[in-house]
């Protein structure tokens, strides 16, 4: 084994505190010249996981214990994009679907060929990070449709280490793009796709230490998307568990609900009860290894003496149904969809919980401010930085969109089928557009913004405060659109605004 130089906060700060002591100095001012002493930032990046069904703490303890107790659980932690390539997008730039022009996975409005078409490439986090002098790097899933130009490798990325097809979903038989070099990984127990994102995560965290050089390091797995099963190691304690049963689960009478979901609310609700708890034993089991997977990392930033000077945020790209309103998957803008946990710890992290409204738009401008980049006018997300201080402004509402599955129903959640495992229902299941506003009480859709026009447009109001699982659609009769006129009024004039937000106007 290579031997580890000590890092430069291993030693150089831990001797400028000293003589701070002594001499009655600062730390700060005790650090020598060439120390880059900016923080480092690690994002942990789960796929699929909800904040709202599956208990993510109880099954994560490690995660819990490091990432979260130690730092800021954010319980309204939200992706306003909830499918992986719009979510992932908006992660990456800290901007809202309709300004990265990335909705679903796939077409004119998703998908990895319409966030270069658009020029996203040009300025996510990674570029901004690299260009400031940080070492960057990331192993896992990237964005739906890479595998279409597997050969490329973004600008920003130091050490790139991306699936290259939807093999990654089951955890084997996958191929990495690692730095140019296709690597494929098989089936050996050593080949799970979790255990090989730990590996690379400590690898790049080691090295990047030796450098003296801050560093972004992105691990995201696709643990627990559907249909990773548990690491070998963790088969024979996976026992049959079923999914809990909220009062939206299987929702008994869904009239009120728009037109997509009566029409196909049949073969949604006898595919979950033929799939659902197999779905949610295996998730919880491919929770253990992602809870390693995140030990390991946090173990590696305390060998190497760069914790103390490390940012971690834990998140999800977003949630996921487990058969809330008869859906499986993810897209809808119901809570289950949209409610991702958020843990965040470092160094100028109080352990706390915090209520704000956090998104997936904030993280970019969260570790730019970290960083001390300038946190570009572009970008409609704002940082976090604020709340964990404790400031008391910040948002009371925000957009959530989704683009849709396309005309021919495969620009949505079909891009993420494994070759082989095709069937004609995944288009039944998905859903049509929807853009949609949700404040601190509620929530308001309009559906079919890309496929009909306004006048034969459909929509939604919940009252979150009395109906938290959202089963009463306030506005799906006459009487109730004129009991909620003023209302709905207010909410359709703030959503249109946020559609067309961009930069300072979305924040």
């Amino acid at each position: 084994m290579r031997p580890i130089r000590p890092s430069r906060r291993s030693l150089t700060a831990a001797a400028a505190v000293l003589l701070a002591v002594a001499s009655g100095m600062s730390a700060a001012s005790a650090a020598p010249d060439d120390a880059d002493t900016r923080p480092n930032v690690v994002l942990i990046l789960a796929d699929d996981l909800d904040a709202t069904t599956t208990p993510v703490w109880q099954a994560m303890p490690r995660t819990a214990a490091l990432i979260r107790d130690r730092g800021t659980e954010f319980t309204d932690g939200f992706a306003p994009m909830p499918i992986c390539c719009a979510a992932r997008a908006s992660i990456l730039t800290g901007e809202y679907g309709h300004n990265t022009g990335v909705l679903t996975n796939s077409g004119p409005v998703g998908g990895f060929e319409s966030f270069r078409a658009n020029g996203n490439e040009s300025h996510t986090v990674a570029t901004a990070l690299h260009n400031a002098g940080y070492r960057t790097g990331m192993a896992g899933k990237y964005l739906n449709g890479l595998e279409h130009d597997p050969g490329h490798i973004p600008p920003g990325w130091d050490d790139w280490n991306a699936g290259v097809d939807n093999f990654l979903y089951s955890g084997y038989n996958y191929t990495l793009n690692e730095n140019g070099t296709f690597v494929e990984y098989g089936i050996a127990p050593a080949d799970y796709e979790t255990d090989v994102v730990g590996a690379k995560s400590r690898k790049f965290i080691t090295d990047a230490a030796e450098s003296g050089q801050p560093f972004f390091w992105l691990a995201s797995s696709t643990s627990p998307h559907f249909p990773i099963p548990p690491a070998p190691r963790h088969l024979a304690e996976t026992r049959p568990t079923a999914a809990p049963r909220s009062p939206n689960y299987q929702e008994p009478d869904v009239s009120d609900k728009p037109s997509w979901l009566v029409d196909t609310a049949a073969p949604r609700a006898a595919t979950i009860a033929a799939t659902n708890d197999i779905d949610y034993t295996n998730r919880l089991g491919a929770l253990k290894s992602l809870d390693e997977m995140v030990a390991g990392i946090v173990e590696t930033l305390a060998r190497t003496g760069e914790l103390d000077n490390t940012y971690l945020i834990f998140t999800s790209d977003n949630g996921y149904s487990l058969g809330a309103h008869r859906l499986t998957q993810k897209m809808a803008p119901y809570e289950e969809s949209m409610r991702v946990p958020l843990a965040v710890s470092g160094p100028t992290v109080e352990p706390g919980r915090s209520d704000a409204m956090a998104l997936s738009i904030d993280l970019a401008p969260t570790i730019l401010d970290w960083a001390g980049v300038p946190v570009p006018d572009r970008v409609d997300g704002s940082s976090l930085t604020g709340v964990l201080r404790g400031d008391a402004r910040w948002r009371t509402d925000f957009l959530a969109e989704y683009g849709g599955p396309g005309a021919d129903g495969r620009e949505g959640i079909a891009q993420e089928q494994i070759p082989g495992t095709e069937t004609p229902l995944v288009y039944v299941l998905d859903m049509p557009s929807w853009s949609g506003v949700r404040t601190q009480r509620y929530l308001y859709v309009r559906w079919y913004e890309r496929e009909r026009p306004i006048e034969a447009r459909e929509y939604e109001l919940y009252d979150l405060r009395s109906d938290p699982y959202q089963l009463t659609n306030l506005v799906k009769t006459p009487e109730g659109r004129a009991a909620h006129a003023d209302i709905v009024d207010t909410l359709d004039r703030r959503l249109t605004e946020l559609t067309e937000c961009a930069g300072p106007a979305c924040r």
